[in-house]
């Protein structure tokens, strides 16, 4: 990192790189210093919409519309960040609501999206990076490789990602950070834990998953949301392979990117492992590739790798970052900054966690409840096929335990248990 005084811009598009990011140093002494001196410039400008090419290494989208209203309108140049605020946030092109924008006296962080490709940039001066490594590492990290090493501390993960696949028998844990897309929602990408498994022998592990030998954790409701790349990984790893880097090769070269955006393919390569690479290829077949295999980077070290396929010539890059406990623990800024680069567009600002999506189980337990509410101390009549129920009752039944009456029907009724509601026989000949 530079000594001297200066602000950083970041750009995130899929456009920019194998990283999908530009990154460039500033000469100024703060984000506001910088947009004064810019508006400024842009008032005596021929073309005041591109002033800011040179210095920011190219085209930002919307960017310009802000030097233009400089000229156009004779603005000021502002003096306080609340002055440059009050400039962006009726100049600035931004696709999206005010939310997108998010100024303070150390950066700037904008949102937007050019022709629904979701892209974000930032300024933030040197306070910033300094004192948040766990935030915008990532961001400032511009070569298309991760720094090798490994230790022995703990790696406590800034929020704790969804585990997607069955969990290994061994010690520790490997975090994909995946940063694909296949619609314009290109912004965040998808972080996903898998404990009991290092780097090393992820290649074993996920050979030898198999959905019969592991049902207590692994239902079909997972294998319709093991991530699509995961699978393809798996797919692609030889019998016997220890390492990753052949998969990462194969997948290199298959045309992901159509086949996840043009097929229904939740199930795919969810079966046995033998089948599973075949079933790939079958569907794979009817796509041509876009991508150019040998632009893509395929970096595997011992308990990290990152892998940046080349999708077409038009959105150029995506990542695959895969990295274990170990790693995290010997670059634990590092660690932090990717996983919170995966998972929301803002590193400065954690997005709220997700509310948790009710079980089927969940919700029938709750109306049950709810239905029974304040009356689970009231004696319930015991449940025979051969008595006479009224809807409002309470029941104990035997095996279902108390349960309400909500409909009577001829010779059945609907009871509501904790499970759920079933229809019993009610009102037999004895």
């Amino acid at each position: 990192m530079s000594e001297a005084p200066g602000i950083w811009f970041v750009y995130r598009s899929h456009y920019e790189g194998p990283l999908s990011r530009r990154v460039r140093r500033l000469d100024a002494p703060s984000v506001l210093a910088w947009f004064s001196r810019m508006l400024a410039d842009a008032k005596k400008a021929e073309d005041p919409g591109s002033v800011y090419e040179a210095e920011l290494g190219g085209y930002v989208y919307g960017f310009g519309t802000v030097f233009d209203a400089a000229k156009e309108r004779g603005l000021v140049a502002p003096k306080s960040t609340a002055e440059l605020e009050k400039i962006l946030r009726a100049h600035l092109y931004v696709e999206g609501g005010p939310e997108n924008t998010r100024i303070d006296e150390h950066s700037l962080r904008v949102l937007t999206d050019d022709d629904e490709v979701s892209l974000a940039y930032f300024f933030f001066d040197d306070e910033v990076a300094r004192t948040q490594p766990e935030r915008v590492s990532w961001l400032l990290h511009e070569e298309p490789k991760l720094p090798e090493g490994d230790a022995d501390g703990p790696f406590t993960p800034p929020f704790e990602p969804p585990q997607m696949l069955p969990r290994g028998e061994g010690e520790g844990a490997t975090y994909a950070c995946l940063l694909t897309f296949y619609d314009g929602d290109s912004i965040p990408g998808q972080a996903v834990v898998i404990p009991g498994v290092r780097l090393p022998e992820l290649a074993s592990h996920l050979r030898t998953v198999v959905p019969a030998k592991k049902p207590a954790s692994w239902s079909k409701e997972w294998l319709e949301t093991w991530p699509v790349e995961l699978r393809l990984l798996r797919a692609m790893i030889e019998p016997g392979q220890i390492s990753i880097a052949p998969a990462l090769t194969k997948c290199a070269a298959y045309p992901l990117r159509a086949v996840a955006s043009e097929t229904n393919h939740t199930l795919l390569g969810v079966g046995a492992h033998q089948s599973a690479e075949g079933e790939f290829y079958k569907v794979g077949t009817a796509f041509g590739r876009s991508g150019d295999p040998s632009k893509a980077i395929v970096q595997v070290g011992k308990h990290a790798a990152l892998f940046c396929p080349h999708t077409s010539s038009a959105f150029g890059h995506e990542q695959w970052i895969l990295f274990d406990d170990r790693w995290a623990a010997a670059h634990p800024a590092l660690a932090a900054s990717i996983l919170r680069y995966t998972n929301g567009w803002d590193p400065l600002r954690d997005p709220a966690p997700p509310t948790p999506v009710e079980t089927e189980a969940e919700r029938k337990e709750r109306a049950w409840m709810e239905a029974l509410a304040g009356r689970m101390e009231e004696k319930a009549t015991p449940y025979l096929t051969t008595s006479t129920f009224a809807p409002g009752d309470l029941v104990e039944h035997t095996k279902f335990g108390r349960g309400l009456v909500r409909r009577v029907e001829a010779g059945k009724i609907e009871v509501l248990f904790k499970d759920g509601a079933r229809l019993l026989a009610h009102a037999m000949p004895g």
